[in-house]
């Protein structure tokens, strides 16, 4: 009787992190390519192989940031078997972008979105018809972006930043990738939309988010300059931004002489 070979017989002793067994004919092979110590900066390459005539042959392969489902907790979770759909790690419990496995190519590319889908993702999927994707614009972070002092009022610990956040946007990403409508949804979540943007008045989505995180970057800066002007006028050595002087003020306008608070426990 005559034995058809399948991918997964091909795999089975290849030496890699992890794999999805797609179908008879489709697999994708992880395999850890960060020979560093730092967790955060840890890449896997993923190979999208086919079986052609008994040998495997690489159809497509990309970098992940981070993995976190795998097959370790949820073995098929990533595969959309009856779309012949690849859903692909975003590094953060989530995916960011999806593969069609049989025409070798990405529907939603990688560092587009920063999130497509949700905890809910399949849920979310039948009732929509399509991805519910999103992304938060944001300025560049910059090494002075953030500082810390003592509050000279309270003793405590002040974390500041600068950053500048636009907000959250959502879109439909129909199953052949475009945004449904060429519309985007601007809310704090998906059911708290306040704003819709059309984005035929933009030469692209990226043009959208180009404008946008430059409104954003120059805000920061603005806010900077501020905070400087405020240091170089006050000349006192405080680099608070509040009005921790003045409320000293205030709590030194009474001195009582009488009481001696110093024995108080």
């Amino acid at each position: 009787m005559f034995w058809k070979k399948t991918v997964n017989d091909l795999i089975h002793g290849m030496e890699k992190y992890d794999c999805y067994i797609l179908d008879d004919e489709d697999a994708i092979i992880v395999k850890d390519i960060y020979d560093g110590c730092d967790p955060k900066k840890q890449e896997y390459l993923m190979i999208h192989e086919r079986l052609v005539d008994d040998k495997l042959v690489e159809i497509n392969k990309w970098i992940i940031k981070g993995m976190y489902i795998g097959h370790k907790d949820e073995p098929m979770n990533a595969v959309i078997k009856d779309l012949n759909l690849f859903k692909v790690e975003n590094g953060r419990l989530g995916f960011n972008a999806v593969y069609n496995y049989k025409e070798g190519k990405f529907i939603i590319p990688q560092n587009t979105w920063s999130e497509v889908g949700t905890r809910y993702y399949n849920l979310h999927l039948k009732r929509y018809k399509g991805f519910l994707a999103s992304f938060e614009i944001k300025s560049d972070h910059e090494e002075d972006d953030e500082f810390s002092y003592t509050c000279p009022i309270t003793d405590c610990t002040v974390d500041e930043s600068f950053e500048v956040t636009d907000g959250n946007y959502y879109a439909i990403i129909d199953i052949d990738g475009t945004i449904r409508g060429n519309k985007l949804f601007k809310g704090d979540s998906f059911s708290k939309i306040t704003q819709i943007i059309d984005l035929d008045k933009y030469e692209s989505l990226d043009a959208f988010k180009n404008e946008r995180k430059q409104l954003c970057n120059d805000e920061k800066q603005r806010r900077k300059q501020e905070y400087h002007q405020l240091l170089e006028s006050r000349n006192d050595g405080n680099i608070s931004p509040y009005l921790d002087s003045e409320v000293a003020k205030v709590l030194n306008l009474k001195k009582y002489k009488c009481y001696n608070f110093d024995n108080i426990k």
